[in-house]
């Protein structure tokens, strides 16, 4: 009698659940459909998967006071959170558009909460009509869960660009050195050095989009120690910052030592390459093992199962 009692009401909060989640999906849809189009016209959609969806997300953003069901108590945790991946974001795709791509950000896991959610209630909902309670149960456990992981994944999703663009720059900053070093020992200044190497440049990568923002900011007038210190800041990468460090302090205070203080510098600027190379490496290795795994377990079965068989006269 409980059991079924427990079942029943299990039912009932499913269709409550699947009729909200449902209905204010729809209804963010009908709301936004058309709305937005402007906003996120500039997004690649091969990086932004969830493009022709980030309207939903942006109307749930923009029109549900979320931020005023969070607890007082977590109010602090929760800033110190956005301030995290605002950081995050500034350090992928710059200071300057930083406020729209966390905009962007925040829509995208409004709705991969969102639809997760309605998509979990909606299994659970069709295990109701099968009478499946075990079913019913797991997909209505998940459908809160997922609620939760999705936003999460995406959070993980921006370390691990963070990680990869910081891999890509370790990796094509020891040349960028050696190539400034030669054009200074040829006699070009540090600043005509830098630029000559960004104009002959033809390479798509996070290191040299980032040195060409800085010539760019050279160009509008900044001065080029305030433009050398933020692309350090940009970067993030203590070998980067060092190097940076030299430079702004030859600007500062001239002299001739700056040549052998970079070649000294780009020696150590090798070995964080092969360290980052090492880095790829392993990654790569982990990303083979389910591959490997998968073989292993293949390889089993075609080895013992005939041996099983014929153990059992079949």
């Amino acid at each position: 009698m409980f059991m079924k009692t427990a079942f029943l009401a299990v039912k009932i909060l499913n269709l409550i659940f699947l009729g909200f989640s449902g209905l204010l999906l729809l209804y963010a849809y009908t709301k936004s459909k058309g709305v937005y189009d402007e906003y996120i016209k500039p997004l690649d959609k091969n990086k932004f998967k969830l493009k022709d969806y980030l309207p939903i997300g942006l109307y749930l953003s923009d029109f549900i006071p979320f931020k005023k069901f969070i607890p007082s108590k977590a109010s602090e945790p929760y800033r110190r959170y956005t301030e995290n991946i605002k950081r995050n974001i500034a350090e992928i795709y710059t200071a300057k558009y930083a406020e729209y791509y966390y905009e962007i950000h925040t829509a995208g896991k409004y709705f991969s909460s969102l639809i997760s959610f309605t998509l979990c209630m909606l299994l659970s909902g069709v295990c109701c009509l099968k009478n499946d309670g075990d079913s019913v149960k797991l997909f209505f456990a998940v459908a809160f869960v997922a609620a939760v992981f999705m936003p999460l994944l995406m959070d993980k999703n921006l370390n691990d660009k963070i990680q990869d663009k910081r891999l890509a720059i370790q990796i094509d900053f020891p040349e960028f050195i050696n190539k400034l070093l030669l054009l200074v020992n040829a006699g070009l200044t540090i600043s005509k050095a830098w630029e000559k190497i960004v104009d002959d440049n033809k390479k798509d990568t996070p290191l040299y989009n980032e040195l060409s923002i800085t010539m760019a900011e050279i160009r509008a007038g900044k001065t080029e120690a305030a433009a050398y210190e933020e692309f350090a800041r940009r970067c993030k990468i203590k070998e980067v910052i060092k190097c940076v460090s030299i430079i702004v302090l030859n600007l500062k205070k001239g002299g001739a030592q700056v040549v052998p203080a970079l070649r000294e510098q780009a020696d150590e600027c090798w070995e964080l390459r092969k360290s980052a190379a090492r880095q790829q490496g392993e990654k790569a290795t982990s990303k083979l093992m389910l591959p490997m795994a998968i073989m292993l377990i293949g390889i089993i079965m075609v080895v013992v199962l005939p041996a099983i068989l014929s153990m059992q006269g079949i």
